[in-house]
């Protein structure tokens, strides 16, 4: 806090310099990034170390004859400063969801005749936590990699170049983790009404590629529908939901659905080491609820399905 406090100070008193030349000692054309680590609670209520990055960019505006009023200039250099920090997030691939997320952090008007005029000069800002990584995060830049990985439950892992934090899990082993998340199950029957739907639960030991043998509990399902809701999630976010699955049967791909979209995640069979962690990519602002439902879609072929693990970018 006492950091914060001081930080926040410093800025103010740069914000209050004026150099000869009109600008404040913060004026820069550049788009300006800074990182302070805090400490505050996680998605779990868990006392945890982040990053505060911070993106800040400047912009002055001339009192002219179209622009007759120092009100008007501060808007316009308001506008233009966002503008430039969109294009910087835009440029260096930075989160999407901090477009538009501008904050007007000061502004200093000059009316001195020796700088041709009164003119105004804003800061703009944007903040942005990240989880604090450390040596223990899962890496793996690919969903091969991830798929293969016996480490999935990871608190983060760097998925596609990006860090990611684990925000919820489904155990099939709690009955109070079934319960929370409404883990359903929907049958089907044929045209006589004879049941054609296959379901059962079972205590699981296989092999992940890498060699390690990982205990579980599993849904084993045919042609019937899996049902199940999401928690601790933030709205809009990109999202990981990633499911252990057995590979042995001859099911090449499970299909995840949300809202009527489908996810598509394929499978490559392997009888020696079983165990595969599927990957389905939910794109930001795609999901529009704090528990948003999803369903793994029947299958004729037999699925087994193992714990689920839920990552989002924060």
């Amino acid at each position: 806090m006492k950091k914060t406090i001081a930080a926040i100070t410093l800025l103010a008193s740069l914000c209050a310099n004026i150099f000869a030349d009109g600008k404040p000692s913060w004026y820069t054309e550049e788009v300006l990034v800074s990182e302070m680590e805090i400490r505050r609670k996680n998605s779990e209520g868990v006392y945890a170390d982040f990053i505060d990055r911070t993106f800040s960019a400047c912009a002055h505006v001339r009192v002219t004859d179209e622009i007759q009023s120092l009100e008007e200039a501060r808007a316009k250099a308001e506008k233009a400063a966002s503008e430039k920090l969109d294009s910087y997030f835009k440029d260096h691939k930075e989160n999407d969801a901090l477009k538009g997320k501008h904050e007007l952090y000061s502004w200093s008007y000059d009316y001195s005749l020796e700088n041709g005029g009164a003119y105004v000069q804003v800061q703009v800002v944007v903040k942005k936590e990240k989880p604090k990584v450390t040596s223990a995060a899962l890496s793996t830049d690919s969903k091969k990699n991830l798929s293969e990985n016996s480490n999935i439950g990871s608190r983060i892992i760097s998925y596609d170049s990006e860090r990611m934090t684990l925000v919820d899990k489904i155990n099939f082993a709690s009955e109070e983790a079934l319960e929370s998340h409404k883990v359903s199950l929907t049958t089907k029957e044929d045209e006589n009404g004879n049941k054609i739907s296959k379901y059962s639960k079972t205590k699981q030991a296989f092999y992940y590629p890498d060699g390690v043998l990982i205990h579980d509990t599993t849904y084993n399902l045919t042609d019937t529908l899996f049902q199940f809701n999401l928690k601790n999630t933030v709205k809009g976010r990109k999202t990981l939901i990633v499911i252990r699955i057995d590979t042995l049967y001859d099911n090449d791909e499970i299909v995840l659905s949300y809202k009527g979209q489908d996810y598509k995640s394929k499978i490559d069979k392997d009888t020696k080491n079983r165990w595969r962690n599927i990957v389905f990519e939910i794109e930001e602002g795609t999901i529009s609820e704090y528990n948003p439902q999803f369903f793994i879609r029947e299958s004729k072929s037999k699925q087994v399905i193992g714990s689920i693990f839920v990552y989002q970018l924060l």
